[in-house]
């Protein structure tokens, strides 16, 4: 996706006046890249990737020189983690995992929420988590104080240049702050501040930053996430999503530092494994009820 797709997938979403319900932030974009696909594809040009994860994602990370840092490549515990991968397992692993990290500083931490889903964002049962291409684990969803850890393989939310993505989401005054690093363990992180507020639905959307001032404080939200970039599909994200009239407000409410966050995204146990595609090949599996079909025409 262009900078310049991005630009006006973010300008048609906050343009609407009733947007869609999108289960998270980035899902509007998402549904924007599909658009986008479903125009090129009529004009006859081919789509060879199908996006769709939980998690934010505004369309460009990073791996390679486009970014003037290393290629991402899956470092060697997390390919360790993947030899004795069980996906029965995860749901046990993500909660002990992500809990140990977050009662650091949130020792109230609620009951966690494990979630696996397919290529199209279709909640899975535990027969199928072994075709899954996103895994989640959240606490506190129907409180003001919101943690969730995401994995997902979404080849479009791994690549392009991390520091295009943190100036345009800057420049634009979608992001109130980004910064990208390079971890230890050879992965990319952009850590990134948003204001939300939530649909009439289930869901959220961005508020710019020039916008804030024009929403009631009682609608509005900040996130703060991590979002960690492991290899050309594989990405963490680490988010802590507080209820808040304003940005200072936000920055005292967050309890999460940003240190954890990234240690989360790091963790090499908290993987899984591409999943497998359609059995035409032009996109990752997706449950048969779904009743979505791929073309590579």
């Amino acid at each position: 996706m262009t900078a310049e797709d991005l630009s006006t997938l973010l300008r048609e979403h906050v343009a609407r006046d009733e947007p869609g319900h999108f289960p998270d932030p980035g899902a509007a974009i998402r549904a924007g890249r599909r658009r986008l696909r479903g125009r090129r594809l009529a004009a006859g040009v081919a789509a060879a990737t199908v996006v769709a994860t939980a998690g934010f994602a505004a369309a460009q990370a990073l791996p390679g020189s486009q970014s003037g840092g290393p290629t991402t490549a899956v470092d060697p515990a997390t390919r360790r983690a993947l030899e004795d991968y069980d996906p029965q397992q995860m749901p046990r692993l993500l909660d002990e995992h992500a809990s140990a990290v977050f009662s650091r500083t949130v020792p109230d931490l609620p009951a966690g929420v494990f979630r696996a889903s397919d290529g199209q964002g279709n909640e899975l049962p535990p027969k199928w988590y072994d075709k899954a291409s996103g895994m989640s684990i959240s606490y506190g969803a129907d409180t003001d104080h919101q943690l969730s850890v995401d994995l997902s393989h979404a080849r479009s939310e791994a690549e392009g240049s991390a520091r295009r993505y943190c100036e345009e989401g800057l420049s634009g005054g979608y992001y109130l702050s980004c910064e990208v690093t390079t971890e230890p363990d050879g992965s990319l992180a952009i850590t990134k501040v948003m204001a939300l507020r939530p649909l009439h639905g289930p869901g959220w959307m961005a508020v710019p930053r020039d916008r804030i001032d024009r929403i009631d404080p009682d609608r509005l939200w900040f996130q703060r996430e991590a979002k960690v970039i492991h290899s050309e599909t594989f990405l963490t994200y680490v988010r802590e999503t507080v209820h808040a009239p304003d940005l200072a407000t936000a920055q005292a409410e967050f309890k999460v530092p940003v240190v954890d966050l990234l240690d989360l995204g790091t963790d090499p146990v908290l993987v899984i494994p591409e999943p497998p595609t359609e059995p035409g090949g032009c996109g990752p599996w997706t449950m048969p009820r779904s009743h979505v079909t791929y073309s590579c025409d």
